[in-house]
């Protein structure tokens, strides 16, 4: 996703008009005055505003002959209402991204690209310790025992389900045992395979998206 910078204004001049015209619009006369040259046109700076100026897609203000303007893809704003939509950052100096009709920064466009973790649901972004199993991501500490809620972060785990036991836990819940002597039976359950084979998850550290 390419960053871009805001092009300039639009074509028109600002001055102080030293010659005898009148405004294109009111037919005030100019001369003294600051006027607005476009188009080909002069104008005052009351009718440039109304019959001229780009409206601000934020404010839906007219943008003034003095007002800095921002524009791309012929969408203008005033260079103050130029912001992140999601952190409000002011962007008239600064690269940005363009993504789904919205504005961000580079820092919020990482954030919203970021995967989600599985456990709290927030993003996993540049320098997040994380685990991931069968193309689902946690952050570490979030990777935890469905029974003892202890992290299990790169540890042995038993999937079930939708949940994720830590060995012990497994064993305890799961194993078969004796209703006599509730010792844990020689004869291998069905689960016991998976013990020689317990689920692992591949660890990482977030960074920054390209």
């Amino acid at each position: 996703m390419a960053s871009h910078r805001h092009s300039g204004p639009s074509s028109y001049k600002v001055g102080t008009m030293a010659e005898k015209f009148d405004c294109h619009y009111c037919r005030d006369n100019l001369q003294g005055k600051k006027y607005v040259q476009k188009d080909g046109h002069h104008c005052c700076l009351k009718c440039f505003d109304k019959f001229c100026a780009n409206t601000c897609v934020e404010c839906r203000k007219p943008i003034g002959a003095d007002s800095k303007e921002v524009h791309y893809k012929n969408r203008y704003w005033h260079d103050t209402c130029f912001r992140c939509a999601k952190c409000l950052r002011s962007l008239a100096n600064e690269t940005f991204v363009a993504k789904d009709n919205k504005i961000l920064c580079n820092k919020c466009t990482t954030r919203e690209d970021s995967p989600k973790c599985k456990g709290c649901f927030k993003p996993i972004v540049a320098g997040d310790q994380n685990v991931e199993y069968k193309g689902t991501v946690w952050h570490k500490d979030c990777f935890t025992c469905s029974n003892c809620k202890q992290v299990i972060g790169t540890g042995s785990f038993f999937p079930k389900g939708e949940d994720f036991y830590c060995v012990t836990c497994h064993e305890a819940k799961f194993a078969k045992h004796c209703v006599k002597c509730n010792k844990g039976l020689v004869k291998a359950p069905v689960w016991w395979p998976m013990k020689d084979n317990p689920g692992t998850t591949t660890a990482s550290t977030a960074k920054n998206a390209p």
